[in-house]
């Protein structure tokens, strides 16, 4: 057969229509079940590439486990928790006056240096006391005058030779010099002003020369032995209040040192504007250390009431959702025959917080053993390292820069 010979296929085109358009519905098919089929195919492989990674790190973490954390922990145990009261108060002075005289004069002397301590009945200032001592000197010479001729009325009286009215009249005269020493005294001891009682003087106000009015000051002395420490309280803790209870405090000058003081006086009516009492405390004062007009933190030591569950302050984790504390367990034994523990969240209910331990009304028990340092390498299952060395606890004094 020749080539003119070959069957030929006619493919009948419309006017207006591509020869390529005209596809038979077998080759669609074809070609989109190909099409299909290679997108499944990708989408496959896509997939197992996905879970094959995935199994990879499951894999590569499982057998990475990171290293135990080291930590400090304690034993949860009862114990009686101290109760106190905490108030914010001012120290003052029980006996502190501000010396001034009580009559009108000029300063002779002053015999007081400022800021030193001083006796009862030392001599502070001098007044000008020239024409009282003048007056002094004539009333005695009028005295002793008065008193010769009362005796010698007295000796006439007994021999009938001076009348009653005479006697008076000598005894009279006598009486009024008398009377006029004594006032005299009591002036010249009004100008030479003395301390009245032990304490340190404060800065002086005067100066030799200066004509000083009455009632104008001189200088301040305070007792410093002892203090008040003045605080109030809420009506409310009333009933939980006793003389001689202790009380606690410290002051800004002197951070981490505890200075302990008595209740002395309670105020025996409420402050009907604020609702509070007002109570007074004596803190003894030898060393020196407080003075009147200090800021004081405040604590009345009240009974210790029953025991309770503490842990410290640093086992603690706050945070907005509720405060946590981590629990030691035991998940086993290793391939070593070593232990294995585990750190577990759990959620505390906390009460007061006392000399840096903090009360738990639940979420714990006793026996448990908790983290107490490092909580912020830990998380909920979390490997532990327990360490020997004691948790960290608050000193009795901070270091002073």
């Amino acid at each position: 057969m020749n080539y003119q010979d070959k069957p030929t296929t006619t493919i009948a085109v419309t006017p207006g229509q591509s020869p390529r358009a005209a596809i038979s519905p077998e080759r669609m098919r074809r070609a989109m079940i190909i099409g299909g089929g290679s997108i499944l195919l990708v989408i496959g492989l896509l997939v197992g590439f996905k879970v094959f990674t995935n199994q990879m790190m499951k894999s590569f973490f499982a057998a990475n486990t990171p290293p135990p954390v080291s930590v400090n922990f304690e034993t949860i145990k009862l114990s009686p928790v101290a109760r106190k009261l905490t108030a914010i108060g001012s120290i003052a002075a029980i006996h502190q006056v501000t010396i001034s005289p009580e009559i009108s004069g000029q300063v002779r002397r002053i015999a007081f240096t400022p800021g030193a301590p001083i006796k009862k009945g030392e001599v502070i200032v001098q007044m000008n006391d020239a024409s009282e001592q003048a007056d002094l000197a004539n009333a005695r010479a009028q005295q002793k005058l008065a008193g010769l001729t009362l005796k010698r009325m007295k000796d006439l009286s007994a021999k009938g030779a001076a009348s009653q009215a005479q006697l008076d009249q000598a005894q009279s005269q006598y009486d009024a010099a008398t009377a006029t020493i004594a006032r005299t005294e009591a002036i010249i001891d009004k100008k030479l002003i003395r301390a009245p009682f032990d304490g340190v003087l404060g800065i002086r106000q005067t100066e030799v020369g200066h004509y000083l009015e009455a009632g104008k000051a001189i200088v301040m002395i305070t007792d410093m032995a002892q203090l008040f420490v003045e605080f109030s309280l809420p009506e409310q803790a009333r009933p939980q209040l006793d003389l001689r209870q202790a009380v606690e405090l410290n002051v800004d000058a002197y951070p981490g040192k505890k200075f302990t003081a008595i209740l002395a006086v309670i105020d025996p009516q409420v402050n009907t504007a604020t609702r509070t009492i007002k109570i007074q405390a004596v803190v003894d004062n030898r060393e020196g250390l407080l003075m009147p007009g200090m800021f004081a933190n405040l604590a009345v030591v009240l009974p210790a009431g029953d025991e309770r569950l503490t842990i410290p302050e640093t086992a603690l984790d706050y945070s907005l959702y509720g405060n946590s504390a981590y629990v030691i367990e035991d998940a086993g034994k290793d391939d070593k025959g070593q232990p294995i523990l585990k750190a577990k969240r759990t959620t505390v209910v906390t009460g007061i917080t006392v000399d840096g331990r903090i009360v738990i009304e639940s979420g714990l028990k006793a026996g448990e053993r908790i983290v107490t340092t490092g909580l912020g390498k830990l998380f909920d299952g979390a490997h532990l390292a327990l360490n020997a060395t004691p948790t960290l606890v608050k000193p009795d004094a901070l270091p002073v820069p």
